[in-house]
């Protein structure tokens, strides 16, 4: 597995759909989650984000998938394997933003800041 496949497998793991953000699919179902996708060579560190997404009235369901996704990274971060070697994947600064959608109120939006650093 490649490390793009490698970090897709990571995004998929917390079992809702996670999709490149360049190749979101029109009817996308809510909840889901967002990605940049970027890699580089050992001894590179790469700046990301991810969004978690979800149509609701309230935060809850977001905030525990947050919640979730910081405790797999924990405060040391985590490494994932691949091919090419493997990244760790640290928490950026600020870790989680809250952020919502002009055009509907119901929409809910969790950007993360994440860093991949590239180990070989």
């Amino acid at each position: 597995m490649d490390k793009f496949q490698a970090y897709h497998n990571f995004w998929s793991s917390f079992g809702w759909a996670a999709y490149d953000e360049s190749s979101v699919p029109d009817m996308a179902v809510f909840p889901y989650i967002t990605y940049e996708a970027a890699v580089d060579s050992f001894p590179a560190s790469v700046a990301l984000t991810a969004s978690l997404w979800s149509r609701s009235g309230g935060w809850s369901d977001i905030a525990a998938m947050e919640k979730i996704i910081a405790n797999t990274i924990t405060i040391g971060g985590t490494i994932i394997q691949n091919d090419e070697g493997a990244f760790w994947i640290k928490k950026g600064q600020p870790w989680a933003q809250r952020m919502g959608d002009a055009s509907d109120d119901m929409v809910k939006r969790i950007v993360l800041n994440i860093e991949l650093e590239f180990i070989e």
